[in-house]
C-alpha cells in the first residue's frame, strides 16, 4: 500500500526562485502537451527530444507521463458524456520527480533543476521528524511532488508500506456514522463504543461560518476567507483522522476481520432537510471519514465492506418491524428500546445487503 508523507522545504532565496521557475515551466509544458494532443498531435511515442522545455530530462519525461494520463482521463469522460467537456488545464504550481531523481540525505533533499541552461542538482534543507527519517530510510520511495502551501514550499513523498496479515476469523463490527454522534460501533459480542463529539464539531463549523460571513460582508477580505476555510479544514481533517484511528484500534482490540459501513453516497439529496440541520448535513465529511477508516483498516489487515443504508435506523433487530425514532430514542412495539445511532450500528453489523468494498465518490 502507498502512503504519503509531507515535509516542509527551507530553500534560500536563490533556490526558491529556481524551484518556482521549475514548477512554472513544468505546468506550462504539461498544458502545452495536453493541448497538442487534443488538437490531434499523437503523443503516445513522444520523447524528451520532442519537448522544448527548460527542464531536466527526468522532469520532461514526467511531464509526458502526466500529459498522457490527463488525456486518457479526458477521453474517458468525453466518451461517457453527452455534453461538452471542459478542456483540462493545470493551474496550481507543482512538479513531480520520480524516485530515481531525488535523494534524501539527513535533513536535505537533492533533486535536479535547470541552472544557466544546464541540469544541475540542488540540495534543499528540510525538517523531518525521527518517524519520517525512519520511514524514508527503510521504505521504498515513490514519486515526490513539490507544491506551494500558503507561503511555503513542501515536498509530498510517496512510500510503500506493508499491510498486516488479514485475520482468519469471522468477527464483524458495524459502524454507524452520523452528525450528532460522529460514530458508533457494535460487535456481535455485545461491545459498544461511541466516538467523537458532534456538538463540538457543530460548534467549530458554526464558529468558522460566522467568521467567513463577517469577513465577506464587512471587511471584504478574500484572502482572510481562504485562510479561515483552510484552518477549518485542517481542524476537521485532524478530528476525522483521530476518529478513524480510534475505530480501527477498537476493531483490532476485538480481533475483527471486517468493518461494515453504510454507503452514504446520495445522503444529501435523499435526506429530509430543515433549516436547523441543512448546514450540518452539507458540511458533514462522511466520505473523508470513511476513506480514512478504509486505508487504516487495510494497513491493519481488516477488510471494509459497505452495506445498503436503507432503514438501518428504523428496523427493529428483534421483530423486524419498522419505526421512526423519536429524537435519539428508538422504541419498538415489541418492547425493544435503544439509542437510534446504536440501532444503526447493530443493523449495519447484521446486514447482508453488500454493496462493495470501496467508497466511490
Amino acid at each position: 500500500m502507498q502512503l504519503t508523507e509531507t515535509v516542509k522545504l527551507y530553500p534560500n532565496k536563490y533556490r526558491t526562485e529556481l524551484i518556482k521557475a521549475t514548477m512554472s515551466e513544468y505546468i506550462s509544458t504539461v498544458n502545452y502537451l495536453v493541448l497538442d494532443a487534443i488538437n490531434g498531435r499523437a503523443i503516445t511515442k513522444i520523447t524528451t527530444a520532442d519537448v522544448n522545455a527548460a527542464l531536466p530530462s527526468a522532469l520532461c519525461n514526467q511531464c509526458i507521463r502526466d500529459a498522457k494520463s490527463i488525456i486518457r482521463k479526458y477521453n474517458k469522460v468525453l466518451r461517457n458524456s453527452d455534453t461538452q467537456v471542459k478542456l483540462p488545464v493545470l493551474k496550481k504550481m507543482c512538479c513531480y520527480i520520480n524516485n530515481q531523481n531525488f535523494r534524501i540525505n539527513d535533513d536535505c533533499i537533492n533533486f535536479p533543476v535547470i541552472i544557466n541552461g544546464k541540469s544541475k542538482r540542488i540540495s534543499v534543507k528540510t525538517k523531518m521528524s525521527e518517524r519520517q527519517k525512519s520511514i524514508f530510510s527503510s521504505s521504498k520511495l515513490g514519486t515526490m511532488r513539490i507544491v506551494v502551501k500558503g507561503h511555503d514550499l513542501v515536498a509530498q513523498i510517496v512510500y510503500d508500506t506493508k499491510e498486516d496479515a488479514a485475520s482468519s476469523n469471522d468477527n464483524v463490527m458495524g459502524v454507524d456514522l452520523g452528525i450528532k454522534c460522529p460514530a458508533v460501533s457494535y460487535c456481535p459480542d455485545g461491545s459498544i463504543k461511541f466516538y467523537g463529539n458532534g456538538r463540538k464539531n457543530k460548534y467549530i463549523r458554526r464558529h468558522f461560518n460566522n467568521l467567513r460571513k463577517r469577513f465577506q460582508k464587512k471587511a471584504k477580505k478574500p484572502k482572510a476567507v481562504v485562510k479561515i476555510n483552510n484552518k477549518e479544514q485542517r481542524i476537521m481533517k485532524d478530528i476525522d483522522h483521530k476518529l478513524s484511528r480510534e475505530i480501527v484500534n477498537t476493531a483490532r482490540a476485538h480481533d475483527v476481520s471486517v468493518i461494515k459501513l453504510e454507503r452514504l453516497q446520495n445522503i444529501r439529496s435523499t435526506t429530509r432537510t430543515s433549516r436547523k440541520n441543512n448546514h450540518s448535513l452539507h458540511t458533514w465529511s462522511f466520505y473523508r471519514l470513511a476513506t480514512f477508516i478504509e486505508y487504516k483498516a487495510k494497513l491493519a489487515g481488516i477488510e471494509v465492506e459497505y452495506v445498503d443504508p436503507a432503514y438501518t435506523s428504523q428496523i427493529c433487530p428483534i421483530c423486524g418491524s419498522v419505526h421512526h425514532a423519536k429524537d435519539r430514542n428508538y422504541i419498538c412495539r415489541c418492547g425493544y428500546q435503544t439509542h437510534r445511532d446504536l440501532l444503526g450500528a447493530i443493523n449495519i453489523c447484521n446486514s447482508t445487503e453488500y454493496i462493495g468494498n470501496r467508497y466511490t465518490a
